[in-house]
């Protein structure tokens, strides 16, 4: 599976560019488009706060053990 190369930044040049997909996150009604950066060695996602807040989570009832 191949991804496209970006910045996030026009004053970035090509050696700043990182793997990223565009993605459409639902859940229980709620619906926020993000741009994700693929990272294909990783053990763990990462989400950002106000993001998983727009989904309707609630952070404080989940504890991960990383």
């Amino acid at each position: 599976m191949g991804f496209r190369y970006s910045t996030t930044d026009s004053s970035q040049n090509e050696f700043d560019s990182l793997p990223r997909i565009p993605m459409i996150i639902r859940r229980e009604g709620h619906t926020v488009e993000a741009i994700g950066l693929v990272d294909s060695g990783a053990t763990v996602n990462v989400m950002l706060l106000d993001m998983g807040q727009q989904l309707g989570a609630v952070w404080e009832d989940n504890k991960a053990i990383i």
